[in-house]
């Protein structure tokens, strides 16, 4: 902790950083913490200027694609994972450097004045170069110090300047594959496999090589809209002896992706690398209502009900069965209604409207909540509205919100009788129960405003056209909404996630949030669903949740599975297609040294304008490549909005856990680009074209070695099996038939003589 303190006293305590440029920080944060430490600092003494000689040695580097060139040599080798600037050529230093003359030193002053709009895409080349160090004509014969060479690696604002540039051969795709594949944004990332429609009428071609591994799991639970969009997109649907869900330890199909139920988080552990589930680990805290509730109450108390007042008060029972006493009877006088509803359970089952305290369940377990009992209502009916959510990844917490969804009316008009609550058909808005009703009217028509199912968008429509409701700020509300539901979760799903997943590439989640307004236009969550129905009865549905299936595949990015045989794509060159399949560096989650050290920095930083200011100025392997998936990721948008994070949500990140590197990251990622992405997507362009990103720490033995011996006791729980039936002797325990035996071989006792024998004499 000294360290950091000596670190963030130099992040206060130095002058001349009040400007709105970012710039560097006088100590690289990406640097390890040892290595700054160890540098002497000294005062004002005059330097003498002195020639030194430098010894380069270059020596090749084996990858798992070509050969790598790169400079061996004590210290430097730590300036090898540093990432050049985006936003000054030299840093000033609060030691003194050693004045060092290796032939010609290109210079780069920026005006101080220059704002950092000013500066174009242009430029952000020139700049990733910094300072161009030429060594001398006789390299043999030229030494440096270690103290000196560190310091050159130091002011050197792009480390790789004295890499050779690697005669790699970008990717080309053929026109054979082209159609069936997406181009990354960068160079060096594995292309993604394209999503079409379920409604279009001619397939995807993908070739033999590609689409015999191209298989996908079904399961009892797949919907018919993702079978035919994954038909159509080229895939073969596939089924294996056992559900992964209750046995993966058994799977004996190589898919590369699933659309199923829920798992227990301990059997995420069996999820190869390159294969992609539609779950994260412990979602179910916020897919039960009482854990939904919970989450939500913690956060309420910690931060007011004006920030998380977004559910209407819920009480867990048998737990919470004193407290809902004492309220009920305080809103008796006012005839409060109730409404009762199990904790895990979908489609309205269990869920009624009640009144008196003798219909609330004492002992079995379910969730009481207030009725809200003045809702907005159109043409006289209650409805609500179910919101798709995709949360992308959980750290960094990455939101997208559908910009279409479904409005569901109430099949009977809306009174508040009590005469009233037991009728169903006009208390619940669910689907599965109002189309049971003789009064329920399908809407056929995507557009009109007919019937008990609307689309979002249409709802939204007629807010505007026939109620002048301001729909934008009750779009902001609702996006507020949804963003706080996931953060509730969080802390829980991240500490799961970290501990079951070894891959960022394995997991997405598309969620079904429900919500209701009331007559002031507020809206409230109801509840969370984690798989939520796909179900197309109707050409409204299939125009709403057809889109949204291939939206959200294309989103989660999917990549060639590396069996592919390459040689049967290109018979002539297949080495030029080595960059196709998936590549795993991309999605590690293991840290080097120096990513931990930046990650401990600024995780510990309180101003927020200090991180903006710093934390994009070194940027890291790790960095490059949560970057580039993101940007990826928002190209494929189209229907959806990504609504954490943006410019705007920082406001949000207090509300978290605790502070998270990657949510701080993201945080002045957006503030600096948000507005310009080509700059940003430029700068990842350059650092993408030298491998930076491909820079991976290896995997540490320890940790694998455990991890291993966890899934391991894990088969063994499953693959347990029931014992064959034995006998009621054969049950008994060895103890007892020790004793037993033991009895059997004592001698019996003699019994006591009657009263007219005589006693036998003694032996």
């Amino acid at each position: 902790m000294g360290i950091i303190k000596q670190l963030f006293k130099k992040f206060y305590e130095n002058p001349g950083q009040d400007t709105p440029t970012p710039t560097c920080p006088t100590v690289s944060p990406a640097l390890p913490v040892s290595s700054v430490t160890a540098i002497p600092v000294k005062k004002s003494i005059k330097t003498v200027k002195k020639k030194v000689k430098a010894k380069i040695k270059v020596s090749k580097m084996k990858s798992n694609t070509k050969v790598e060139c790169a400079v061996i040599g004590g210290e430097m080798e730590d300036a090898l994972s540093r990432s050049p600037s985006p936003d000054i050529e030299v840093w000033h230093m609060d030691t003194d450097p050693i004045p060092i003359e290796i032939g010609d030193i290109e210079k780069v002053v920026l005006n101080k004045n220059e704002s950092l709009e000013e500066i174009s895409v242009n430029k952000l080349s020139t700049k990733l170069n910094g300072t161009v160090v030429t060594p001398k004509k006789n390299p043999s014969k030229e030494r440096m110090s270690k103290e000196q060479r560190f310091l050159t690696a130091l002011h050197t604002t792009n480390p790789f300047k004295t890499i050779p540039s690697r005669k790699e051969l970008p990717l080309i795709i053929p026109e054979s594959i082209s159609s069936c594949l997406r181009p990354s944004l960068f160079p060096r990332v594995p292309p993604y496999l394209r999503f079409i429609g379920h409604e279009d009428c001619t397939p995807l071609k993908v070739p033999a090589p590609i689409q015999k591994h191209l298989k996908w799991k079904l399961t009892t639970i797949t919907p018919l809209v993702v079978k035919k969009t994954l038909t159509n997109s080229g895939f073969r649907l596939v089924k294996s002896e056992c559900d992964t869900s209750e046995c993966p330890q058994e799977e004996t199909v190589e898919w590369i992706g699933i659309w199923g139920k829920h798992m227990k988080s301990i059997m995420f552990r069996a999820i190869k690398d390159g294969q992609k589930m539609n779950h994260f680990p412990g979602t179910f805290q916020i897919g039960r209502k009482d854990r939904l509730w919970r989450n939500l109450h913690k956060l309420c108390t910690k931060y007011g009900v004006k920030e998380f007042g977004i559910m209407p008060k819920t009480y867990v029972l048998p737990h919470d069965l004193k407290m809902l006493k004492h309220d009920w009877e305080k809103y008796a006088a006012n005839n409060e209604r109730w409404i009762i509803k199990p904790p895990a359970s979908a489609r309205g089952t269990g869920i009624k409207v009640v009144s008196r305290w003798t219909q609330i369940p004492k002992k079995r377990p379910v969730v009481v909540q207030r009725y809200v009992s003045k809702p907005y209502l159109i043409n006289g009916s209650k409805f609500d509205m179910r919101l798709y959510v995709l949360v992308t990844s959980v750290h960094p917490l990455r939101i997208y919100l559908y910009k279409d969804g479904l409005a569901r009316f109430a099949s009977v008009k809306y009174n508040d009788e009590l005469t009233s609550l037991n009728d169903r058909y006009m208390h619940l808005t669910n689907y599965s129960i109002n189309r049971l009703s003789k009064n329920y009217t399908p809407n056929e028509d995507f557009a009109s405003c007919e019937g008990h199912k609307w689309t979002l968008q249409t709802l939204f429509q007629y807010l505007k056209t026939e109620k002048d409701v301001d729909t934008e700020a009750l779009w902001d509300s609702m996006k507020d909404l949804v963003i706080k539901t996931i953060i509730s979760g969080e802390a829980s799903i991240s500490s799961l996630t970290k501990a079951n997943i070894t891959s960022r590439y394995n997991c997405y989640e598309l969620f079904g949030i429900d919500v209701l307004l009331d007559e002031d236009l507020k809206p409230w969550l109801l509840e969370v669903n984690i798989s939520p129905s796909l179900h197309s009865a109707s050409p409204l549905d299939i125009h709403v949740k057809g889109p949204l299936v291939s939206t959200v595949l294309n989103i989660a990015q999917f990549q060639v599975p590396n069996k592919t045989n390459l040689e049967m794509l290109v018979k002539d060159k297949p080495h030029q297609l080595a960059g196709l399949p998936y590549d795993g560096r991309l999605y590690t989650v293991y840290l080097s040294k120096e990513e931990r050290d930046k990650h401990i920095i600024y995780t510990n930083m309180d101003d927020r304008d200090l991180y903006l200011r710093d934390i994009l100025s070194t940027l890291t392997p790790d960095d490059v490549r949560h970057l580039v998936q993101a940007e990826d990721e928002l190209t494929q948008g189209g229907a959806m909005e990504r609504v954490f994070p943006t410019r705007d949500t920082h406001r949000y990140l207090p509300y978290l856990a605790g502070p998270r590197y990657y949510n701080r990251l993201f945080d002045a990622w957006e503030t600096r680009y948000g507005h310009n992405r080509t700059a940003g997507i430029e700068l990842l362009r350059n650092l993408c074209d030298i491998g930076y990103h491909l820079e991976v720490p290896p995997v540490p033995l320890k940790r694998a070695a455990a991890e291993l011996s966890a899934l391991d006791r894990c088969r063994m729980t499953w693959m347990r099996r029931r014992r064959p039936y034995r006998s009621a002797s054969q049950r008994a325990p060895s103890a007892r038939r020790a004793r037993a035996c033991r009895s059997r071989r004592r001698p019996r006792s003699r019994r006591a003589p009657s009263a007219g024998a005589a006693a036998s004499p003694p032996t």
